[in-house]
């Protein structure tokens, strides 16, 4: 890729942003419909996409000669929080926007979080758009159904884009959620709390259920010895009582409830499966401080205790994927999200492996990737965002190769737009060295 910056810009080569630029001979992948257009021009003013030719001198030009995809997002992420530091907080957004994530969906807030918000919408700190959860409601937050309410209200008021359910809950504190989160028009979604069950979240207006949570309990038969009893974490100690013919049922309901799922199944599967040695020498793991992988190789071992058997935990992944697999083929909407920057899940790296699982899983390389733009758009009711006609917010991906060929190719990033700054190879690459650095890590030659 040649980037062609007229003398007049050259500020964009140091972080400035551009009122215009045209990209030049790109391809557009369209991930509705699976296809790829021919070669061809689109300009950005700014922040939104509009027709090339209404732009007379662009600011800048970027030969392209690749393919072009809206901006991915990772619907399960956890932001540090603010007293974590600032350094840990920014090379963690940039590690999400260098992989192409230009929408994150924060999922265990605090107040610091909102100025956050407003600092990446104003550009003052690059990195991807947050939509951010206030603190979580679970069984220690939440101390009656009257304490509920005061919270939904609180952080209502106070500007959370949606309330962030946790393990712990109790049917009469949930009732209380959803009906003055229904009431504020405000967004609840998370985990299933075991006292409150999938069925009663059905009956809800929950928006997602992150991590399958839930499922398990309703895959074991009611006579089987495991019924009714501690589903660990996601349903983990349910191995050998669940049943995959519950799977087509549970799944049209899933649909007839209209609530959305965020599986973050590449979690699932660093500590379920795999050589641990391999997973810990994986190329990503150079952003990670060595005292957080020396405590994701911990928790990993804790993990692998609860299941009896590598076979177990194959059977246990496989469930889980074709669950998601059936899931998609009933028309529940699929969200990608990796729970990062959790166990062995690093931000924006993450979000890769995710959408290769389901692919492996049985989506088309075009559903996958839907599960990361337009179904973002859709569920949170955005027509000019997950698209890339005129009028839509220039948060794009410019890869190398076509993505609907091969799923990993959305690693072939050539740079990132977000709304309307773009950072090319050589500016992401200079980034994620030195965070490499600060972590103690290698080189970045390929993401």
């Amino acid at each position: 890729m040649r980037i062609l910056i007229a003398a007049l810009t050259l500020t964009l080569a140091l972080g400035a942003q551009a009122g215009s630029l045209v990209f030049e001979n790109v391809r557009l992948v369209d991930v509705k419909d699976g296809s790829v257009s021919e070669p061809m021009r689109v300009g950005v003013v700014d922040g939104f996409i509009v027709d090339a030719d209404s732009i007379e001198q662009p600011d800048a030009t970027v030969e392209a000669d690749g393919f072009l995809i809206p901006g991915l997002a990772e619907m399960h992420a956890h932001v540090p929080q603010m007293r974590a530091g600032e350094q840990v907080v920014h090379d963690t957004l940039m590690l999400w926007l260098a992989h192409g994530i230009t929408t994150v969906r924060g999922m265990l807030g605090e107040p610091g979080h909102l100025t956050l918000r407003q600092q990446l919408a104003n550009g003052e700190v690059p990195g991807p758009r947050l939509v951010t959860s206030g603190p979580s409601f679970n069984g220690s937050s939440v101390s009656s159904p009257e304490a509920a309410r005061r919270m939904v209200l609180a952080q209502h008021e106070a500007g959370y884009d949606l309330l962030k359910l946790h393990p712990g809950l109790w049917p009469q504190a949930f009732d209380a959620i959803v009906e003055s989160a229904d009431r504020l028009g405000i967004d609840y979604s998370g985990h299933v709390s075991v006292a409150v069950g999938l069925e009663r979240v059905f009956e809800s207006s929950q928006g997602t259920i992150d991590h399958l949570d839930g499922y398990a309990q309703l895959m074991v038969p009611e006579d089987h010895d495991r019924h009714g009893t501690d589903p660990g974490l996601f349903g983990v100690n349910l191995i050998d009582g669940m049943v995959a013919d519950r799977i087509p049922d549970l799944a049209r309901r899933t649909t007839d409830a209209g609530i959305a799922n965020v599986p973050t199944q590449s979690l699932v599967e660093n500590w379920a499966t795999g050589d641990v040695d391999a997973l810990m020498q994986r190329d990503a793991m150079r952003w990670i401080p060595a005292d957080m992988a020396a405590q994701w190789r911990e928790r990993v071992t804790q993990l692998r205790a609860s299941y009896d058997s590598s076979a177990d935990a194959e059977r246990y992944v496989e469930l889980r994927r074709r669950l998601i697999r059936e899931l998609h083929e009933a028309g529940a909407m699929i969200l990608a999200g990796a729970d990062s920057p959790q166990i062995l899940s690093v931000p924006g790296d993450a979000i890769h492996h995710e959408l290769a699982i389901y692919v492996d899983a049985g989506l088309t390389p075009a559903e996958a990737l839907a599960t990361a733009t337009s179904n973002v758009a859709d569920y949170l009711g955005e027509k000019n965002r997950g698209c890339l006609e005129p009028g839509c917010v220039a948060d794009l991906v410019l890869l190398e190769s076509n993505p609907l060929e091969d799923i990993d190719h959305t690693r072939s990033i050539q740079g990132v737009m977000r709304a309307g700054e773009w950072f090319d190879r050589g500016r992401l690459d200079t980034a994620l060295e030195a965070i490499a650095e600060r972590a103690g890590g290698g080189t970045t030659e390929n993401l």
